[in-house]
């Protein structure tokens, strides 16, 4: 295994510690270290496009001055493309296409995360997970909470199930089996298709874990599947009956235009005796933003994950994370609530500030 990046600190490095944050003050999360290194993010679609953002803040940052190269790569492929994660001083080239693809989730974001620090190969740096620990995560695993999303279930605005606000119950039901047509929940009639996202996502693991607190897969109930926070994947010929959960986050970005629209004419829905009855959106086109309150059952922390083994550990947290003593002047941007423009334009509720002014936890 090779040293972590720390080892190599020379005067060039030295120099560097005086780096400046985006506000043009030093950071104490990681000096620079000479090495111009390249950070691969992966896992959750949830937090995908918000990571993008915050990658691309880093990566024209003036105290990246290595500079390292922040890679946020997707967690699905369009059909016949591949993803390239450049070498750097830790790792060949990485690329991923239809026979070797990207890790698609929270659970294989921290799988490879962990993998990689396993073999000390720095192939993946960053897990990016909706969900928050999990028992077989390891000790190493250091987990920044940076935002608050919410999942809402979804169905289409011109179907059976168009304009309803269900009940907690009436959710939970659909999903157990005991109501399978739209008219049983003031809707048309038509049978239910019941959908979930693909098996690995930190989304399905909360909805089904808490929002539901049962797994439908168990129940007398057809399951199908589609790719979290994308209507598109659902079958054209269930479309107009499928019911499915969405993240409140995902549905708002790409209402706002600032990722791609996979919507496909759903709509985020009132769900009462939830903690939050009213609407989970407010505004319109282009000025979405989330409206469901923090007591919401569907409320989620979102994470970034880094591995205290991995060997960029200390330059993975100079983007996305904070150290003990840090202060909003010193952490990274990101939790040092530099990006809430960001956060808010992408969907997400910032989380309440520290004493120190950080806008992140670590667990």
């Amino acid at each position: 295994m090779r040293a972590r990046t720390t080892r190599f600190l020379g005067a060039t490095a030295i120099a560097a510690s005086a780096c400046l944050s985006l506000t043009g003050t030093a950071s104490a999360v990681a000096p620079a270290n000479g090495l111009p290194e390249v950070l691969a993010s992966a896992g959750s679609d949830t937090i995908f496009s918000v990571t993008g953002a915050i990658l691309a803040n880093a990566n024209a940052a003036a105290w990246n001055t290595d500079p390292d190269n922040y890679v946020n790569v997707p967690p699905v492929l369009a059909a016949g493309t591949s993803f390239t994660v450049p070498a750097d001083p830790f790792n060949n080239a990485v690329t991923y296409n239809a026979s070797n693809p990207p890790p698609d989730g929270s659970s294989a974001g921290k799988a490879a995360l962990k993998a990689s620090a396993d073999a000390g190969n720095g192939a993946i740096d960053i897990a990016r997970s909706s969900s928050g620990r999990g028992g077989s995560d390891p000790a190493t695993f250091e987990l920044f909470g940076f935002a608050k999303d919410g999942v809402a279930w979804s169905s289409s605005a011109t179907g059976a199930g168009a304009g309803l606000t269900l009940t907690l119950a009436q959710l939970r039901g659909i999903y157990d089996g005991s109501i399978t047509n739209w008219n049983q929940v003031g809707g048309a009639n038509a049978a239910i298709s019941v959908y979930l996202p693909q098996p690995g996502s930190g989304t399905l693991t909360f909805f089904t874990g808490t929002v539901l607190g049962f797994d439908p897969t168990t129940k007398p109930v057809t399951i199908n599947r589609f790719q979290e926070n994308d209507a598109t994947t659902i079958a054209a010929a269930n479309q107009a009956t499928a019911i499915a959960p969405y993240s409140i986050a995902g549905w708002v970005a790409q209402g706002n235009s600032v990722t791609p629209d996979k919507r496909a004419g759903f709509t985020v829905n009132p769900l009462t005796g939830a903690g939050s009855d009213g609407a989970p959106v407010s505004g319109s086109a282009g000025s979405y933003a989330p409206a469901f309150l923090d007591s919401f059952l569907g409320s989620r922390v979102v994470y970034h994950i880094v591995d205290t083994r991995s060997l960029s550990y200390d330059q993975a947290k100079r983007a996305i994370g904070f150290d003990t003593g840090d202060t909003a002047a010193t952490a990274s941007p990101l939790c040092g609530g530099k990006l809430a423009a960001t956060l808010t334009q992408f969907g997400f509720k910032t989380l309440p500030a520290t004493s120190a002014g950080l806008t992140c936890t670590k667990s």
